[in-house]
């Protein structure tokens, strides 16, 4: 019994030694560093803030997204990058340049969804239309 507790700690031991080296060896290899290499791409941070239904939110520009190729989309003061919605709820990567802008939500009830509006970075927008029927309509409002 004890001869294959040993031989099972052995290959135990070979086998973490062994994914410790591979582990290294893709580590420890590196490109070599070029002047134009480009820098990671962020990741888009999720929006700050509660969801508002304000007559301020109503009143300002509305971009919809629905029915967009789901790539890059630049517009004035922002852009739209991995697009996406099914019946119900619906996602996009928004870059803001300049300005404040958030997301907004449609529902077959007639009601409209505001997100809260975010500055200038990288956002997760989206929304969704859980107890108040199928999304009919999602875009981005505001103004930069």
């Amino acid at each position: 019994m004890h001869t294959t507790a040993k031989v099972a700690g052995s290959a135990l031991a070979a086998a973490v030694t062994a994914g410790l080296l591979a582990a290294g060896a893709a580590l420890g290899t590196h490109a070599p560093a070029t002047a134009a290499a480009a820098p990671p791409k962020p990741k888009p941070v999720a929006t700050k803030g509660a969801a508002v239904t304000t007559k301020v939110a109503q009143s300002l520009p509305h971009t919809s997204l629905m029915g967009r190729p789901a790539k890059r989309i630049a517009l004035d003061g922002w852009s739209a990058d991995s697009v996406w919605h099914n019946s119900i709820a619906w996602g996009a990567n928004v870059r803001i340049y300049s300005g404040r802008y958030g997301a907004y939500t449609r529902c077959t009830d007639g009601s409209v969804r505001y997100g809260p509006l975010q500055g200038p970075g990288y956002w997760k927008f989206g929304g969704n239309c859980l107890g108040a029927g199928n999304l009919t309509g999602f875009g981005v409002y505001g103004r930069g």
